[in-house]
């Protein structure tokens, strides 16, 4: 039998992805469970994910014992909508089916319902995922029951038929194919476009390339677009050096903290000069210095984004301390507010993004360098066709084709506590 899992909501809980799970598999009769391929030829719907177990024995046919696949039934692969060209990258494909190995049996009527599990996969390729112990895939029981797995670009899929014997663990079917989660720029240009102004000022400054992308663990508090619209004529007044110290007060090197691992009056150790942020949890919001976070547990190849409220202060909010005002409905910033009052949302200009590297919808047909003035880097005016204006692209980096695609939607942490979206 399956053991159960204690409450992830436990004052003693374990480090992400340490999973009560250790089970001795077998019916109650004893009768031992189907080899992979029987089991899954036993489900009338997953005849695509069964055709690309045989193809891939490389992958299956060594499994370990003490696995739990999340399958894919036919209707998710359905949804691809271009399955055959999907299939022709056999690196990709390997990827994905790798992803959909949990590494730990997990029985779904073992998870108490509001409770999330961050569970290591087979994916620990470090092109994909550099992360200890693989990737990760989060699986999280709904108030109704049905458990919801999440992956990249905020990709979910539900359990639709739950704990399919086989002799060497469990097989979970799914309605959607999981997305393997990929690095913060592709993360939030295609899924999570309230994160853009913060990516725009890691490249702004350079700390992309100079913290970001080496961090093979990594935990980011990441403010929205109308943080940092309400600060717009307050950071560009900031010299370089300001900002970067600025922005790497919000980056937590060397783990992955998911959100109930950001446990009351518990600090984090940031990127900045080893300065620390503060965890406060009040009823059923969680702060971060004078940041609420707004929406947490968002998958990036290497680590997990919690996007906040605020845009964070090293040095302390205008009262002199980092802590949040527990009764407000809205934090104010953090900073001393130049100038007159900004203008937030959609119809209003989105700080710090022209610094984005260029995507295929910028064509260049000229090319001139300008430097900023405030944050002192050298950028390149694109001029795109037809007359639209200039795009920018940080100077050195090229342009990625990236493009914006998508709405995604992470873990909304507020009134009733956290609710898968």
């Amino acid at each position: 039998m399956v053991l159960g899992l204690s409450s992830f909501r436990s004052a003693s809980r374990l480090p992400t992805a340490i999973l009560a799970i250790i089970s001795v598999l077998g019916s109650v009769s004893g009768v031992r469970a189907a080899d992979l391929d029987s089991a899954l030829a036993g489900q009338t719907n997953l005849t695509t994910f069964r055709e690309l177990v045989k193809d891939h024995p490389d992958i299956f046919a060594n499994l370990p014992s003490g696995v739990t696949i999340a399958a894919p039934n036919d209707d998710a692969f359905d949804k691809l909508g271009n399955y055959d060209e999907w299939r022709e990258n056999k690196t990709h494909v390997e990827a994905v089916l790798k992803y959909h190995v949990i590494t730990s049996i997990v029985s779904m009527p073992s998870i108490i319902k509001g409770d999330s599990i961050w569970a290591p996969t087979l994916l620990t390729d470090p092109k994909f995922s550099p992360m200890k112990g693989g990737q990760r895939i989060i699986l999280t029981k709904q108030p109704g029951g049905e458990v919801v797995l999440t992956s990249g670009f905020a990709n979910r899929g539900t359990v639709v038929v739950e704990d399919v014997e086989w002799d060497k663990g469990l097989i979970q079917v799914t309605d959607s194919v999981m997305r393997v989660p990929e690095g913060l720029e592709s993360t939030a240009r295609n899924a999570y476009h309230d994160m853009t102004s913060f990516l725009g000022a890691l490249f702004a400054t350079g700390l992309y390339d100079e913290v970001i992308l080496p961090a093979k663990e990594v935990t980011i508090f990441a403010p929205t677009n109308a943080a940092f619209q309400k600060l717009a004529s307050t950071l560009p007044a900031l010299s370089k050096d300001e900002l970067k110290s600025v922005l790497r007060y919000h980056i937590v090197p060397g783990q992955v903290s998911q959100i109930w691992e950001l446990r009351n009056e518990s600090s984090l150790v940031t990127a900045e000069d080893k300065h620390s942020i503060r965890v406060l949890r009040h009823s059923n919001f969680i702060f971060v210095d004078a940041a609420q976070v707004l929406q947490a547990d968002i998958l990036v190849a290497n680590g997990a984004v919690h996007l906040v409220d605020n845009v964070l202060n090293p040095k302390g909010g205008n009262n002199g301390t980092k802590g949040p005002d527990v009764e407000a409905v809205v934090q104010s910033p953090a900073f001393r507010v130049v100038g007159t009052e900004t203008v937030t949302g959609t119809g209003a200009p989105t700080p710090w993004t022209e610094f984005l590297p260029c995507t295929v919808s910028c064509p260049v047909t000229e090319t001139v360098t300008r430097t900023d003035s405030t944050v002192s880097v050298t950028r390149s005016v694109v001029v795109n066709q037809g007359g639209v204006g200039p795009t920018f692209t940080n100077g050195g980096l090229g342009a990625r084709c990236t493009g914006l695609v998508g709405v995604g939607m992470g873990v909304v942490v507020g009134v009733g506590g956290l609710v898968a979206l």
